[in-house]
């Protein structure tokens, strides 16, 4: 289950680290500290949807194991749906972008690329969330090897569009940094197009009637809804909260320099939580599925082999930003202070990992199981308050420290958010969940009313 999921997460990382690379070897380093800024202005608002539609993974898998085949698909489509809506409002985000760029405050010639960057950007929102829904609804059926496919494919897409578009070649215009933008917009609607398709395809109708469930269910959508939009209000607190600590307590405390070394450590960060976060897919839809069976001893079983995987992973992926960091940032800029600068954001790289990794896996576990308004409540107080707060606190009375004092509160968020979450799924609260608590009393109602019509009919008769 985890490791097609794995490679589904990394072709994100792949995609936005062929793009970095790329726009490095741009003239100038504007490119190279506007690509990330432009990136997390952009998550700001797809992370929203994504947050929303991904509890569709819970929805499927409890189907799934309840044996309900054709409840799998219409969730689906009611994820999508819900991506589409999410896609048409995007517009009016956009609206408000320049408001946003203008007010973090980083030197004009950065800004005017971060724009630039995101009037592309902006059509890949409604792909970018719809594949996200069919990725959950293919990964809660335990099929995740056609999203791995489709990702996999896409990235194929994006190296070729975005190479010809940011160099200008095959005789297509140079677009530099919007390139790259362009990129991800063919590369993602190509990716949603693919799993629709193949959602549709007589092997998956025919086990889940996909043809025949596509039709609007208001009770359905509200489900997602209602247990989604905790999450996805989690999600765009958490991406806002690392674009506030990217952009201005970085980028605008300390310069382009901190940015630009910032910058590169993030695309190793990527290479170690990225993964982790596709094991962590595996994990919402294996404990969705034993829920679903009535089976939550097999969920915490499956839960615990997990986070000794990841937790391996993540030690070893901090061991190497420890030893290898110098050459690690060296490879993206040799700039002395750059480097400098870089070295010391590994190091606490390599301190929060493994409480990174817990993180990831117990929130996927708790989500699987449908508890999701406790995580996101957490996370949204802790962000604000540590990385935020923190943070800012840091950077005020210790200057002296640079970037480094903010990471030193990241470090400190993600060792807590790791141990809290541990102990909530330790508390079994989530065990008195029931996604389908609504439709099941409903259901109730109309069985009792149906019942109460027949008895009165054989009372007349």
């Amino acid at each position: 289950m985890a490791i097609p999921m794995v490679i589904t997460t990394c072709t994100r990382m792949v995609m936005d680290v062929t793009d970095y690379v790329m726009i490095s070897r741009l003239p100038g380093d504007q490119a190279q500290a506007a690509i990330l800024p432009g990136q997390l202005f952009m998550w700001c608002y797809i992370i929203i949807g994504m947050g929303v539609v991904s509890i569709v993974a819970t929805f499927v898998s409890q189907s799934l194991g309840r044996e309900r085949f054709a409840e799998c698909s219409a969730y689906a489509w009611q994820g999508l749906y819900v991506s589409l809506a999410f896609g048409v409002l995007g517009f009016g985000y956009w609206l408000v972008l320049p408001l946003l760029v203008s007010a973090v405050g980083h030197a004009p010639a950065v800004r005017a690329l971060e724009l630039e960057y995101c009037s592309v950007a902006v059509w890949s929102i409604g792909p970018t969330i719809a594949a996200a829904a069919l990725s959950s609804f293919f990964n809660g059926v335990h099929h995740p090897r056609v999203t791995m496919w489709a990702a996999l494919e896409g990235i194929v897409v994006n190296l070729l569009v975005s190479f010809c578009l940011i160099f200008g070649k095959l005789g297509l215009p140079a677009m530099g940094i919007a390139g790259a933008a362009a990129g991800t917009v063919v590369a993602t609607t190509y990716r949603t197009l693919r799993l629709t398709i193949t959602m549709c395809a007589p092997a998956f109708h025919h086990r889940f009637s996909a043809r025949r469930t596509w039709r609007l269910d208001r009770r359905k959508i509200t489900g997602i809804l209602h247990f989604g939009a905790p999450q996805g209000g989690q999600w765009f607190s958490d991406v806002v909260v690392w674009m506030l600590f990217v952009n201005v307590l970085v980028g605008r405390l300390f310069g382009t320099d901190h940015l630009i070394a910032t910058s590169i450590a993030w695309q190793f960060l990527r290479m170690s939580f990225l993964p982790v976060i596709g094991v962590g897919m595996a994990v919402t839809s294996l404990v969705g599925k034993a829920i679903g069976q009535g089976d939550p001893q097999r969920a915490i079983r499956e839960t615990r082999i997990t986070l000794l995987i990841s937790g391996s992973y993540m030690a070893a992926m901090g061991l190497a930003y420890l030893l290898l960091r110098r050459e690690l940032i060296g490879l993206f800029n040799e700039a002395p202070q750059i480097v400098a600068i870089g070295t010391g954001i590994m190091v606490c790289a390599a301190v929060f990992q493994v409480f990174d990794g817990m993180g990831v896996i117990y929130t996927s576990a708790l989500r699987g199981a449908g508890d999701t308004l406790w995580p996101s409540v957490m996370f949204v107080i802790s962000h604000w308050v540590v990385l935020i707060g923190g943070g800012w606190s840091i950077a005020h009375f210790a200057p002296h420290l640079g970037s480094l004092g903010p990471w030193i509160a990241a470090t400190g968020l993600l060792i807590l958010c790791g141990i809290l979450l541990w102990w909530r799924w330790n508390t079994r609260a989530w065990m008195k969940i029931d996604i389908f608590r609504h439709s099941a009393a409903r259901g109730t109602e109309g069985a009792a009313s149906r019942g109460a019509a027949v008895a009165d009919s054989l009372a007349n008769a």
